[in-house]
């Protein structure tokens, strides 16, 4: 790379940690990988995994999604976690291979691994054509952080140089901060979390706490009937419950303020992440 490239790189890089410094919370981090990381590494989703990388067991790692692809979340790998531990394990022992750099899998279609990938996540990750994969070891805990940058380009241009300049950074940032399914997890008093629910089910299921009619909750909401009995459906589903009094007992002792707390932090969870 000519120096004058090089040059260009490092000054942009410069701005990207510049602003690091603002970063607070993961809607703050997602940002700052959409809106200026991706002027240096071209992405739609970094998934970054921690654990004991060398075992490739579900249940080994820890995972966060900063994800600008319409219904992948966090939530969604964590759900997934038992074949996403699988191909991190490939992604992880293709690193070993490389000695430990940063590497790139371009024409994605073609390779085996990202063919397992897209077999996890087949809709989700139609318009992505390439991967990058970078990791850090951590010497005290012996433990690994694995970042796989997932792009829509078909062939990605990264500087190693810069890619060892700005990634002590995020991996600095994702440390500091609380995941967002972390934030204000809501659990009813039977122990079942709230947090799988979506901004929409949050808010069918705060007027049937009010005691509403399916009727009354479409009308409010401007939706069919049907509409209101599958959201209640896939409650049910969620919360492990058979029956509309079932909810209406789980929620009793959640506050309605915490269920608009929490209907406006998913919300924020579908914008941003």
């Amino acid at each position: 790379m000519k120096k004058e490239s090089i040059n260009q790189y490092v000054n942009v890089a410069t701005a990207v940690i510049q602003r690091s410094h603002q970063i607070k919370t993961h809607l703050d981090y997602f940002v700052w990988l959409q809106n200026s990381v991706a002027e240096l590494i071209p992405h739609d989703m970094l998934l970054t995994a921690w654990g004991d990388l060398r075992q490739q067991q579900d249940g080994q790692l820890h995972y966060d999604a900063a994800s600008n692809l319409k219904d992948l979340r966090t939530s969604g790998i964590i759900d997934a976690s038992d074949r996403v531990s699988e191909f991190l394990g490939d992604l992880y022992t293709h690193w070993i291979a490389c000695g430990h750099d940063c590497f790139v899998i371009d024409a994605v279609g073609q390779n085996l691994i990202f063919q397992k990938i897209k077999a996890v996540f087949p809709d989700q990750l139609l318009e992505i054509n390439s991967l990058l994969v970078y990791a850090v070891k951590d010497q005290r805990s012996g433990e690994e952080c694995l970042y796989v940058f997932f792009s829509k380009e078909y062939k990605l241009e990264i500087n190693i140089q810069v890619m060892d300049f700005i990634m002590p950074h995020i991996d600095y940032i994702l440390r500091k901060i609380k995941p967002l399914e972390q934030l204000d997890v809501l659990a009813t008093a039977d122990g079942v979390s709230l947090s799988s629910l979506s901004e929409r089910e949050i808010e069918v299921i705060s007027w049937i706490k009010a005691g509403k009619t399916n009727q009354e909750i479409g009308m409010i909401l401007s939706i069919s009937q049907n509409t209101v009995k599958s959201h209640l459906k896939r409650i049910f589903q969620k919360l492990n419950i058979g029956r509309r009094a079932q909810a209406v007992a789980l929620l009793a002792n959640v506050p309605s303020t915490k269920l608009k707390q929490l209907q406006v932090q998913q919300g924020a969870h579908s914008v941003y992440n």
